[in-house]
């Protein structure tokens, strides 16, 4: 938009003023023009001015030029998460290898499993009995190393068995007849499977009558009687060894006693098979017997003096 205005200056002179108005959105609000410019001039300069603003603003409405967007960068790889190996699971505990290599003496211990304890009654309402576990007194290792003791040079093999297996020997099922012999032959021939031992010596327990009374008494164990002295206990040692072919597991012959020997023992009235204790508190449940450090030691003492004495004419089939 123009406009023409006249104002007096100074002497009274008229002088022309050119004003044109430009519209907001070109930048300026209005633009001032020479006085002494024609009318004719103006006029072009107006046009002029407002035909600029005119595409000064096309341009600035016009919209950029589209780019073509930037190339798509691949989105950064994920790092690999590496997966902790697996905890290696811990070996499962191996069985303990069997002894290899030769053997002239396969051992079979079947007595140190249980402790018998015995209380005879000045009657039958007195008797009582009990058994107590004592693996943990080592008894079957000791009878293996007496074995090697009495051995020497000679390749002595311990043949373990499973837990149990000599029970149905020890607690047959009834029968009117039974071979002790022959069940002990074949629990034996099972038992040492592929050793391949020249000969096996097997110790099992025997069971014996208790001071001439109806009770017994089995393997390894102590027992009182009624009158016996407060304090007073008996430990015995009753046990039989016998010793099998390797290849047909035949019984060998039990060695025999020297006249000497059965002699002595006829004025002797020492009894190989028991030990009198006469500090012992007797014991009242099989926890007291198994942690007894006197019954263990003592059935141990005992059962080492006696297979030191047997064991030498069995290994050497006098």
């Amino acid at each position: 938009m123009a406009a023409a205005a006249a104002r007096r200056i100074g002497s009274g002179r008229r002088v022309q003023l050119a004003v044109v108005a430009v519209p907001i959105y070109c930048g300026v609000s209005a633009v001032l023009l020479p006085p002494y410019l024609p009318e004719s001039m103006l006029r072009i300069a107006v046009s002029l001015i407002a035909l600029l603003c005119l595409l000064t603003t096309a341009a600035a409405q016009t919209p950029p030029a589209t780019t073509a967007p930037p190339a798509q960068t691949a989105a950064p790889a994920k790092k690999a998460v590496k997966k902790a190996a697996p905890k290696a699971k811990p070996a499962a505990q191996q069985p303990v290898a069997a002894e290899s290599g030769p053997c002239q003496i396969g051992v079979i211990s079947a007595i140190g499993d249980q402790f018998s304890v015995q209380h005879v009654g000045l009657t039958m309402f007195g008797n009582e009995y009990m058994e107590a576990p004592i693996e943990t007194w080592g008894i079957d290792d000791l009878f293996v190393a007496r074995v090697r003791a009495t051995a020497p040079g000679t390749a002595v093999r311990k043949v373990a068995y499973a837990s149990g297996a000599f029970r149905p020997y020890y607690h047959p099922e009834a029968k009117l007849f039974r071979n002790d012999r022959d069940d002990l032959t074949a629990l034996v021939r099972q038992i040492a499977g592929a050793a391949n031992c020249e000969r096996y010596v097997v110790a099992t327990k025997a069971r014996v009558s208790v001071d001439g009374t109806n009770q017994s008494i089995e393997g390894l164990g102590v027992y009182k009687n009624w009158a016996s002295p407060s304090g007073r206990g008996v430990v015995v040692s009753y046990f039989r060894i016998n010793v099998f072919d390797g290849r047909t597991f035949d019984i060998h012959r039990a060695p025999t006693r020297s006249f000497g020997d059965v002699i002595a023992s006829s004025f002797s009235n020492k009894n190989d098979n028991m030990q009198i204790l006469n500090n012992l508190e007797f014991p009242k449940t099989p926890e007291q017997v198994t942690s007894s450090a006197l019954l263990r030691d003592s059935t141990r003492s005992l059962l080492t003096a006696q297979l030191d004495r047997y064991l030498p004419a069995y290994i050497k089939g006098e």
